[in-house]
């Protein structure tokens, strides 16, 4: 196994506390629904919508948004868990 040093893993955890402050804003209704402001006349955000026949509406936007957060900070504290016991 590859040994992770200090400079690399104050890097992770920086961009992790990053990346996980900025997915928790989705949980935030008034951040939510200015991103659905902005963003709701492009046609890159429905894709998977599309992909998967859901109803493009701002509910489903939402519940997409939360869901993806989840998924995204649930990843970067198995990242950092993870690259913790590999030191």
């Amino acid at each position: 196994m590859a040994r992770v040093n200090t400079n690399d893993m104050v890097i992770l955890l920086v961009s992790s506390i990053i990346v996980v402050a900025l997915f928790s804003l989705n949980f935030n209704r008034k951040w939510t629904n200015r991103n659905y402001e902005l963003l709701k006349d492009r046609k890159g955000i429905w894709f998977w919508f599309r992909i998967f026949k859901i109803e493009e509406t701002k509910e489903n936007f939402i519940k997409f948004n939360h869901g993806l957060s989840v998924f995204v900070i649930v990843i970067m504290i198995v990242a950092i868990i993870i690259t913790s016991v590999r030191q």
